[in-house]
């Protein structure tokens, strides 16, 4: 089963990586007769959660090795590695973009070898309003969430209702609110939208359950016809919100991409598009930041709680101030470009002045619970 969607990042072992010819050698024995010819270091999509290798063998092929750092990344390559063998060829034919394929597993030292693919991972801010590359994005999330149900359901991975995903929404927001470390007025907020009946009339699809820029693999920045090339990260293939892939995209920063990059989504998906999706994904975005402060209150980490509590009040000021969206009540098919960017620039510059101001109350709070 894939790792809990709402599990928090582990960080990785500094000091302990392997070298990338013992990666090489593991390589060889997990794929009989592959005839390494070059070894390089590997950091593309690692996420600090593998040691990794890039390969090239006689051939002229290329290879990625990954052997995990700890328990966490070895369940999380294990899932990815069931669910790339789900994948199959006429799956992968239906998407616009590549995905990497297993070509070898190492059970004990555990490691994985794979396709390696061709692109460069997405930089947030190489997203134009308007671009092609925006478009490619909003095509590539309507592709996977357009494949068949009965893809995840016949290889038995996680297949929620709507109901279903209210509940775990419902359950992270009473997780957070037990640290005392959240504003009343969000917990209100958020409460509001898991009641509200209006936000949860979807049908459910597959989603790839851990989407994020990082998972992207795009064309050269120089390439006017930019484009999505491949996606990584696929541990977490579930039928789901599709609400939940989307929310990375309210990020953006340039103003005017994530408008383009939803009406591109929702012009693909077209019948199949509902009219909360926006919603849900401002609220899965807002979750994001909340499942931040509770995985530094859960690991002690008074750095990461401080960063949380710090998004956290600049959210709060931006609900106070009218300009963090809605996220309750019927507003049509979605919510307009226009709509979007303003909420996105009201949010962006609230950040930033966050980001500039000390956290005095905050500091205060963590010395008296010490």
């Amino acid at each position: 089963m894939p790792p809990d969607p709402w599990e928090a990042p582990r960080p990785s072992l500094v000091g302990m990586s392997r070298h990338r010819f013992t990666l090489a050698a593991l390589a060889t024995l997990a794929v009989p007769g592959l005839d390494v010819a070059v070894t390089r270091t590997f950091t593309g999509g690692g996420e600090g959660q593998h040691d990794a290798a890039l390969l090239t063998d006689a051939a002229g092929d290329h290879l990625v090795v990954r052997a995990p750092v700890d328990r966490t990344s070895a369940a999380r390559l294990t899932a990815e590695v069931g669910v790339l063998d789900v994948l199959t060829a006429g799956v992968r034919a239906r998407l616009p973009f590549a995905v990497p394929s297993n070509r070898g597993v190492l059970p004990a030292p555990q490691a994985v070898v794979t396709t390696y693919l061709s692109g460069v991972h997405l930089q947030p801010a190489a997203v134009g309003a308007d671009s092609a590359l925006a478009g490619s994005i909003g095509r590539a999330i309507a592709a996977i969430h357009e494949l068949p149900t009965a893809v995840v359901a016949e290889a038995h991975l996680p297949v929620a209702t709507a109901a279903d995903c209210v509940r775990g929404v419902e359950e992270l927001i009473g997780r957070v609110d037990s640290t005392g470390e959240l504003p009343l007025e969000l917990i209100d907020r958020w409460s509001a939208a898991a009641a509200d009946p209006t936000l949860w009339r979807f049908q459910p699809c597959v989603v790839h359950g851990g989407l994020a820029a990082e998972s992207l693999l795009v064309t050269a920045k120089e390439d006017p016809d930019g484009r999505v090339t491949g996606v990584l990260g696929w541990a977490g293939l579930q039928v789901a919100d599709p609400a939940r892939d989307l929310a990375w995209v309210l990020g953006l920063p340039v103003a005017g991409a994530a408008g383009t990059v939803l009406d591109t989504y929702s012009a693909v998906r077209g019948r199949n598009a509902d009219k909360a999706l926006t919603r849900r994904a401002l609220l899965y975005a807002e979750l994001e930041i909340a499942r931040w402060l509770l995985h530094g209150v859960e690991t002690h980490d008074d750095t990461i709680a401080s960063d949380a509590v710090g998004m956290l009040e600049a959210l709060l000021a931006s609900v106070l101030e009218g300009t963090a969206g809605t996220l309750v009540g019927e507003r049509g098919p979605t919510l307009t470009v226009t709509e979007v960017e303003r909420m996105l620039d009201a949010r962006r510059q609230r950040a930033a002045s966050a980001s500039r101001a000390p956290l005095a109350a905050q500091a205060a709070r963590s010395s008296a619970s010490e």
